[in-house]
């Protein structure tokens, strides 16, 4: 062998070995490439067993984890006392948002009610009343991604994550595909997420519902829920973020983060606020408004109430007293009195004229009602003054140490009023409740600073009950003096205390004429007037009927739709032929829908009939109008569609059936499958079919937030179209920029849209240059635009800044 070769092998290079060892080679990697397919086969087939085996050993600790969430979930309503929560449960559901623009869309998405009555996330009456489009909230949780549920105080946001647990623990057929997630619902104040940094994201979620487990699930929760979020099982329901304050939502956020970025696949529903959500959304959370209840919801929940009171309530009661009443007596009279009450409004009121305690018809009358009954007068006082204190101390949950001296906190744990949390602290079961005794509390000790700082809803809520008793005078001058202000944010901080403030109050009157203006401003955006209105609606004054129907002569369409929608809320018979004579004559479309749907609301015989001539005999489209709002009107309208889907008029048929797909009622199902099989007419039975369609799967969704607008389709077709490319960050912002500027008026308005997910304070020139156009869609566009990035915790600029109002 050459000398350079051994030196370069190191050792002396035998040939014969070299060639055996090849060939050994050669027979392993043939042998190799031959067992590896059995091989595979043959782990999977123990993966498979292996995980049979771990199924089968931790099913007893599945099914007793899944009963412990369903009992806890049932308890978790404020008439826990007397009925479980399935006795007495509406199905929730979301509003349908204002859905996003899509430039590239050949067709548009049905918009029914949304033009003239959009789902925004702080009109529960207006929504509610008219009722607007809504999505069961199975639907929206089956397409994906992650929720953050809102709405105002009572709007069932804890009621709808205990039926998400209560059906996927018993995995029943509402829940869909989400039947087979593993539910684990625990509340945001026994959640600790100091000195997390670097820990696992699942040790306080693993702490927290140890805290609520029975003890004989408790010590197992650890190693089965990390199983459950490495398999991707897992539903996270997290409730009580409305409950805390700004400050202490915010480490909620990146937790948030951590936690889907180390457990990827499974699932979050949240309970937050309307507004003061920041950071939320950017943890993939989409806000979606919890649907108020309209007139078919509060008679369906009065008959399952009337029903389980008759079963389980009724027998045990002294007949010649409570006994004796009829039930029927009393859902009338209730049914009468119940529009714009929220669900915990309308469960306290039903309870109270079920129990004889009733003690009038306003919200604070069923909230004394509710308190009475768990707390003796020695107890009151107390209460009162632990419920001030803890909104002086500005906590979602107090400190125990901190009660006053001889609060029995003990015993408000026992009778319902109070939850302990983590670490020694305790919080209200209801913050409705907690703000109703502070209110009663501030009466006698005056306003703090604490209370009167906006910008945590249980504060906002004291204040709304204050109103009833105190001078807020001072208040309302601060707040009203604010300008530059693009929402207008001073006057809706004080209207809800319309609502509960005597008709004599001093400061009424010139709260009353600040919203009065905005009602009447046609230059302004739609949903700030709309917002303007209800504040309006709600105040119970005289005046609202006069100044709605001044707008309905308005030269302007935007005017006339507001004053119809007004009329309506505050059920003004006398209006009616001004109403009549808008749904015939006027010139604008949306005005003539606007007065249909104010004639339902109204609700007298004379509005009714009116609404049923002109299903038989107006226009198509206003027939279309009058049939969408008769299915508003449970008693008389939902008949009157009934009869008109079986006349021979093709149009009035055609209209009926889209009416009908509005109705929320079983035997709808069975008329739709009738006429889109039976019906003579294809016109007819290609609306049933569509009609149909709609009720079994919903056309609208539950926007996500935009996290990258270089993933938008439409911003890169227009870049393409501009000659460019989107690369993601402060590209992508660039592009968005140029669209706002030179796109079409679709891409104008999905660039604003797009602005309202991104930390875009660069864009406020732009947004409030839209915010004063002309051209009315760019101009609600851009408002709902900023009154997102204020709710998500934007600082916005004064409009006098860039010289715009």
């Amino acid at each position: 062998m050459p000398n350079w070769l051994r030196g370069f092998f190191g050792f002396e290079f035998d040939l014969p070995e070299f060639f055996f060892g090849l060939a050994v080679g050669a027979a392993l990697s043939y042998f190799i490439v031959r067992l590896l397919p059995p091989l595979l086969q043959a782990s999977g087939w123990l993966k498979t067993v292996w995980d049979k085996l771990g199924e089968s050993l931790s099913a007893g600790a599945t099914d007793r984890f899944r009963l412990d969430v369903f009992n806890r979930a049932q308890t978790l309503h404020l008439a826990r006392a007397i009925f479980t929560l399935d006795e007495v449960l509406i199905p929730p559901r979301l509003l349908v948002p204002p859905q996003p623009t899509n430039p590239q869309a050949s067709e548009p998405v049905p918009e029914e009610l949304l033009g003239i009555v959009p789902g925004l996330p702080d009109l529960s009456q207006i929504t509610g009343r008219f009722r607007a489009p809504s999505i069961p909230l199975f639907d929206a949780l089956n397409a994906g991604g992650h929720l953050l549920l809102t709405g105002e105080p009572g709007s069932g946001k804890t009621i709808a994550l205990a039926y998400l647990a209560s059906r996927c623990a018993r995995r029943h057929s509402d829940a869909g595909a989400a039947a087979d997630l593993m539910p684990v619902l625990v509340h945001a104040a026994d959640i600790r997420l100091e000195k997390q940094e670097g820990k696992d994201p699942l040790d306080p979620l693993i702490a927290a519902a140890q805290r609520t487990a029975s003890a004989a699930v408790a010590s197992r929760i650890p190693s089965f829920l990390r199983l459950q979020f490495r398999q991707q099982h897992a539903l996270l329901l997290l409730d009580g973020l409305d409950e805390l304050t700004q400050e202490e939502i915010l480490p909620f956020s990146p937790w948030l983060r951590r936690l889907q970025e180390a457990y990827p696949g499974n699932r979050i529903v949240a309970a937050g606020p309307t507004t003061g959500y920041d950071g939320l959304a950017r943890a993939g959370l989409s806000p979606a408004t919890m649907a108020p209840w309209g007139a078919h919801e509060v008679r369906l929940f009065l008959s399952r109430w009337s029903d389980s009171w008759s079963e389980h309530i009724q027998p045990g009661l002294p007949k010649s007293k409570l006994g004796d009443l009829d039930p029927l007596l009393l859902t009338g009279w209730i049914i009468s009195s119940s529009r714009g009450l929220t669900p915990m409004d309308l469960t306290l009121r039903v309870w109270a004229a079920f129990g004889g305690d009733s003690r009038g018809r306003s919200p604070i009358d069923g909230l004394e009602s509710y308190v009475a009954r768990f707390l003796s007068p020695d107890e009151r006082p107390m209460a009162e003054a632990a419920a001030l204190n803890w909104l002086n101390e500005r906590r979602g949950a107090a400190s125990e140490r901190n009660l006053p001296r001889g609060t029995p906190g003990g015993d408000f744990v026992e009778a319902g009023i109070l939850v302990r949390r983590a670490d020694s602290r305790l919080s209200f079961f209801h913050p409705v409740v907690g703000a109703y005794l502070a209110a009663r509390a501030l009466v006698r000790a005056g306003l703090t600073e604490a209370v009167a700082r906006p910008g945590w809803m249980p504060a906002e809520t004291a204040l709304c009950f204050f109103a009833a008793w105190g001078d807020l005078g001072p208040l309302v001058h601060s707040h009203l003096q604010k300008v530059g202000d693009p929402l207008e944010s001073g006057v809706f901080i004080c209207a809800p205390w319309l609502r509960e403030a005597p008709s004599k109050a001093p400061w009424k009157a010139q709260l009353m004429r600040a919203v009065g203006t905005l009602v009447q401003d046609h230059r302004r955006a739609h949903g700030l007037r709309l917002r303007a209105l209800q504040a309006l609606a709600a105040a119970s004054d005289s005046g609202a009927a006069l100044l709605f129907r001044r707008l309905m002569g308005s030269e302007h369409a935007s005017s006339r739709i507001i004053g119809a929608l007004g009329i309506g809320l505050v059920r003004d018979e006398e209006s009616v032929d001004v109403l009549v004579k808008q749904m015939a004559e006027d010139r604008s479309l949306e005005a003539r829908q606007a007065a249909c749907l104010g004639l339902a609301a109204v609700g007298a015989d004379i509005a009714l009939e009116s609404l049923g001539r002109a299903l038989l005999g107006a226009e198509e489209a206003v027939r279309l109008a009058a049939a969408e709002a008769l299915a508003c009107h449970p008693d008389e309208g939902y008949s009157m569609l009934k009869e008109a889907a079986a006349l021979d008029n093709l149009l009035t048929r055609r209209a009926a059936v889209f009416g009908l797909a509005r109705v929320p009622e079983p035997w709808v199902v069975e008329i739709l499958e009738k006429v889109q099989t039976d019906d003579k007419q294809w016109v007819v039975r290609g609306a049933a079919a569509e009609a149909f369609d709609r009720r079994r799967k919903t056309p609208w969704r539950i926007p996500p937030p935009v996290e990258e607008p270089s993933n938008l389709p439409w911003l890169v077709a227009y870049a393409a179209r501009e000659g460019s490319g989107v690369a993601p960050g402060k590209a992508a912002l660039e592009i968005l920029r140029r669209a706002l500027a030179t796109g079409t008026p679709e891409e104008k308005v999905a660039a604003i849209e797009t602005l309202a997910w991104l930390d875009s304070s660069e864009f406020a020139m732009d947004l409030y240059q839209a915010l004063g156009s002309t051209n009315p869609k760019l101009r609600d566009t851009a408002f709902e635009t900023l009154w997102r990035q204020a709710a998500a915790g934007v600082a916005l600029p004064s409009t006098e800044q860039f010289g715009t109002r």
